[in-house]
């Protein structure tokens, strides 16, 4: 019977063989702690998580200060890369990082499967 870090790792996978240019998708809690990562550089899977988490949680506060919500999502981008994240559940988040080349729309809505899936574990 696979873990539930096998499931989550089947279903990031699943995420990158459907979305061109992901480079790297992980689900980690709002702390930043790795839940499952797709990079095998422990020390880049640290920061990625890390920075995403605290990034998102952040964005979150500005988005309550502003209208009283929650953020579901967040999107940035630089010259060569965009990071989507998105609440996967109570206590997680799907963070992936793309190339600058994607169909933003489309790994938006394949991400937001992806989160509905993760609930589902």
């Amino acid at each position: 019977m696979p873990t539930k870090a096998d499931l989550y790792l089947n279903t990031l996978s699943e995420l990158e063989n459907s979305t061109g240019d992901i480079i790297s998708t992980a689900i980690v809690t709002h702390d930043g702690l790795i839940m499952a990562c797709t990079r095998q550089d422990r020390e880049k899977n640290e920061i990625f998580a890390a920075y995403g988490a605290a990034t998102f949680k952040r964005a979150g506060e500005t988005m309550e200060a502003l209208s009283g919500e929650n953020i579901d999502m967040l999107l940035y981008e630089s010259k060569d890369h965009m990071v989507v994240t998105v609440r996967a559940g109570e206590h997680a988040l799907i963070i992936a990082l793309t190339g600058k080349n994607v169909q933003m729309g489309f790994v938006i809505m394949n991400v937001q499967k992806t989160a509905q899936k993760i609930k589902e574990i």
